[in-house]
């Protein structure tokens, strides 16, 4: 125990040490990454509204940026220790944000039925009403490498979405549907095993 404590204590300095010696705007990347992310929506979804073969590419190509920033945000903050309560929030809000627009204008442009928009859309808001519920009581719930899985797979199937709508396509959104409903429930027992025993928060009322 007293070495396991050593080595998470040794970690911690390690991190602050990098943080400390990190160049400001490296600081403040991870958020400019994600803040790119968000921004970039807009486009990406009025060039598949335009829906033509290049526009549709370009989209995949610029959903395949805002992918590879999702992946560099995080390693830079845990690399740099410059990681924030914040940063964490903007960063869960904007893959999601970039997940639902994605769905709802597949759901227009009839590449996708609307039942797997709800099963996409259903798992996050469920998600994040149970992580606000958790964090009321002061408990903090990880969603898991089968969390981080599922946002994989989903940005793989929807971009072969959008490149093209072949029947291994429709496979790939299909199994990103069952690893997005997977983890969600993975997500649920977690968080009922941890609330065990606890006693029900006051209910609020209502907004």
């Amino acid at each position: 125990m007293a070495e396991g404590t050593k080595s998470l204590r040794e970690e911690g300095t390690g991190q602050r040490s990098a943080a400390e010696g990190a160049p400001t705007w490296v600081a403040s990347l991870p958020n400019l990454l994600t803040g790119f992310r968000v921004l970039v929506i807009p486009l990406v979804i009025g060039l598949l509204l335009w829906d033509g073969q290049a526009s549709n590419q370009a989209a995949a190509c610029l959903f395949i940026v805002a992918g590879i920033t999702d992946v560099l945000d995080g390693l830079i903050a845990r690399r740099y220790g410059t990681g924030s309560q914040l940063g964490i929030f903007f960063d869960l809000v904007g893959d999601k944000l970039v997940v639902a627009a994605l769905v709802i204008t597949m759901v227009e442009l009839g590449w996708i039925p609307g039942w797997m928009a709800f099963g996409f859309l259903g798992r996050e808001i469920f998600v994040m009403g149970m992580r606000a519920y958790a964090g009321a009581q002061g408990v903090t719930v990880s969603a898991g490498q089968l969390g981080k899985m599922k946002m994989m797979w989903q940005y793989i199937a929807l971009n072969a979405l959008i490149w093209d709508r072949v029947p291994l396509t429709w496979a790939l959104v299909t199994f990103a549907l069952a690893m997005t409903v997977a983890s969600g429930l993975y997500y649920l027992v977690s968080v009922s095993r941890e609330l065990r025993g606890r006693p029900a928060p006051d209910v609020p009322d209502p907004v």
